[in-house]
């Protein structure tokens, strides 16, 4: 087996292909995606274990939104079933935790990494009346925490991005999907970093019309009015490319036969 590489032009058509799912079903695939950012924030937020817990239900919800995006781009009412699905089939909640807990020990690692590696550059940073002296940040700036933390940061992403499809709708081993995850990652980097670019674009270029708007009407004391629904349509937007992206690697790839 082994995925498709994405063109350069890959990235439009995902975009378009999220903005047709929210277009078709604005309400189910913002709530979808905000149940999804809340989850994750309320259980990395737990004082004991709470990252370990917003890992293992990473590739739920992972999952939950690819689906959502594909019922909605077909003309379906997204729904919260895909949840219930993975839960009660014992090797398919077995092999999504796995896949959490790799996860998370990647985020533990990278943590652990840029705490040990940038500790004592920070030791060295001046404080004067509460102020953090900015020469002295730039003279001790722990670059090489920084290096270390994004590459395991990044290869944890990498491993685990695809891996929920891989398994649920693969039927892979965890290992097998996290092989096959990063490498697809890796082969269509230039096709992520485009989609990334347009993403943070996007968000510049919106915030900053926002802002513009807000300035010239007077409405900076409503800008919680404005600014949340279009942080909402963003989210969507950007989490609606991971099933075509998904469709363009690995779509037409035969599901694994347990033997």
């Amino acid at each position: 087996m082994q995925g498709h590489i994405a063109t350069f032009s890959s990235p439009i058509r995902w975009l378009k292909v999220g903005i047709k799912a929210i277009r078709q079903s604005m309400f189910g695939m913002i709530t979808v995606t905000m149940v999804y950012i809340f989850a994750m924030s309320m259980l990395g937020s737990l004082p004991f274990g709470g990252l370990v817990a917003a890992a293992i239900f990473m590739p739920f919800g992972t999952m939950l939104v690819v689906r959502a995006t594909k019922d909605a781009y077909e003309g379906r009412t997204p729904t919260y079933g895909i949840l219930k699905e993975l839960f009660t089939e014992p090797s398919q909640r077995q092999r999504q935790i796995r896949v959490g807990l790799i996860y998370g020990a990647f985020l533990l690692a990278a943590n652990f990494a840029y705490t040990y590696l940038a500790i004592d550059y920070i030791r060295q940073w001046e404080i004067v009346d509460n102020r953090l002296v900015w020469s002295s940040v730039w003279e001790n700036m722990p670059w090489t925490a920084f290096i270390v933390t994004i590459v395991i940061f990044g290869s944890g992403q990498m491993a685990t991005w695809f891996a929920p499809m891989l398994i649920a709708w693969k039927n892979m081993t965890v290992g097998k999907a996290l092989f096959y995850s990063f490498f697809g990652c890796l082969r269509n980097w230039m096709a992520a970093i485009v989609l990334i670019a347009i993403l943070a674009g996007l968000t510049f270029g919106c915030g900053l019309a926002a802002s513009f708007f807000m300035m010239t009407f007077g409405l900076s004391n409503y800008s919680m009015f404005i600014l949340a629904p279009l942080a909402f349509f963003i989210s969507a937007l950007a989490y609606g490319t991971i099933w075509p992206m998904w469709i363009d690697i690995y779509g037409d790839i035969a599901v694994e036969v347990d033997e």
